[in-house]
């Protein structure tokens, strides 16, 4: 498990709420895919993202690249 410095912000509905720092959980998704949990400090949010592998390597080209 990771965890990071910043925060979280979910809009759904048109509605915005920020959540502070809480973890990152990776799980395998299926054969080829993965799955980011994350949750607000809280424990008052949380998402799953599911990547196929293509996506996922996108990202994290993306991710490094805004390094």
């Amino acid at each position: 498990m990771a965890t990071w410095q910043g925060n979280i912000t979910l809009k759904m509905d048109e509605r915005e709420d920020t959540y502070s720092p809480g973890s990152i959980e990776v799980e395998r998704y299926g054969e080829d895919a993965i799955a980011l949990k994350l949750s607000g400090g809280e424990g008052r949010a949380s998402a799953v993202l599911r990547f196929s592998g293509v996506d996922c390597k996108e990202l994290i080209r993306k991710l490094t690249e805004s390094l």
